[in-house]
């Protein structure tokens, strides 16, 4: 009978995958390749820019996935790495989905990693990104004034957020609040799961290269946005780019949205547009391109992956196939 409902619940997952995987791609097409804006940017891009920018986008969302390898690593006692990484971007559609990113959990779920503990990889992958967007905005407030309001604002709230953590009968409170809200989701062993493998994964061994990692990976965007620009003849300077990035990026996230879709792209504008004195439109048509090539196109490569090399609970069995045949070669 457990055998059964096994069954039924990894029939359940697959196929609510394959639905959130589509359903990831169906929204970014209807957001992205809808508008005037990326009909005017297709129309009047420099193309000889693309490929460049493809390339940087994958790389992208390459580098991510070498970090939630690294994440994993503790969790993942004899799975091989490739697993986790191609998993990680298989799930890039899902993201774009409200509450998207579990659907990696689900990923990892069907290679025998329990949720309670993939769940942390995934939480420590959004900290990370946060803690550097985090970093640049207040840095952003020493050179650039418009930024200055917004990031005093921010650095009020993690202020007052870290004093009421450091206070033990805040943090008691907090605690026990936590318990009782999964205690009432019969979830209480999995949070206890959660807050036993954080230790695992909060080391210097391991949270140093995903730092690495996410910089050069940020690094990597922030390129990305200065090509699509240069591609409509817009030289807006890297200092400006880099801000234009950032500070837009990370409002996208705050903001419950998926994607950032929509409050992303019109913060980016009207920031490039009030920073350099550019063409509203053309900058509009840069930043259509950008996303175009940095949101649309990773879900897409995501999706692919899932469809094309992504076996579910037969990666294992895959895996265990390939290491025999190598071995037997040797």
């Amino acid at each position: 009978m457990e055998k059964i409902k096994s069954l039924g619940s990894e029939k359940i997952l697959k196929y609510g995958l394959h639905l959130a995987i589509l359903g990831g791609v169906i929204y970014a097409a209807v957001k992205y390749l809808n508008g005037a804006e990326v009909l005017n940017a297709l129309q009047s891009f420099n193309y000889g820019y693309a490929p460049l920018i493809l390339l940087i986008s994958t790389s992208y969302l390459l580098l991510k996935a070498w970090r939630f390898v690294l994440l994993m690593a503790p969790f993942a006692d004899g799975l091989p790495g490739l697993v986790t990484f191609k998993a990680y971007v298989a799930g890039q559609a899902v993201t774009l989905l409200p509450g998207g990113i579990v659907a990696r959990a689900g990923l990892m779920k069907q290679v025998k990693i329990p949720i309670a503990e993939s769940s942390v990889p995934i939480a420590f992958s959004s900290a990370i990104d946060q803690v550097i967007f985090i970093v640049c905005s207040l840095g952003a407030a020493l050179w650039f004034e418009a930024a200055r309001l917004p990031a005093l604002i921010l650095l009020g709230v993690i202020t007052a957020v870290t004093i009421l953590y450091l206070i033990p009968t805040t943090r008691q409170w907090l605690a026990r609040a936590a318990d009782w809200i999964a205690t009432k989701l019969h979830a209480q062993d999995k949070w206890h799961t959660f807050l036993e493998s954080v230790p695992k994964v909060l080391t210097w061994r391991i949270m140093g290269p995903a730092f690495l990692l996410t910089i050069l990976a940020f690094v990597g965007k922030i390129l990305a946005l200065d090509l699509s620009l240069r591609g409509l003849d817009l030289d807006l300077g890297l200092p400006t780019v880099i801000l234009g990035f950032i500070l837009p990026t990370m409002l996208g996230r705050l903001v419950p949205v998926p994607g950032g879709v929509g409050v992303t792209e019109a913060s980016m504008v009207g920031f490039l547009a009030s920073a350099a004195q550019a063409n509203v439109n053309q900058l509009a048509a840069a930043v259509a391109i950008f996303r175009l090539a940095t949101v649309f196109f990773q879900a897409v490569l995501g999706a692919a992956v899932y469809f094309l090399w992504w076996d579910g609970t037969a990666e294992l069995a895959a895996e265990s196939t390939n290491k025999t045949v190598v071995q037997e070669k040797a």
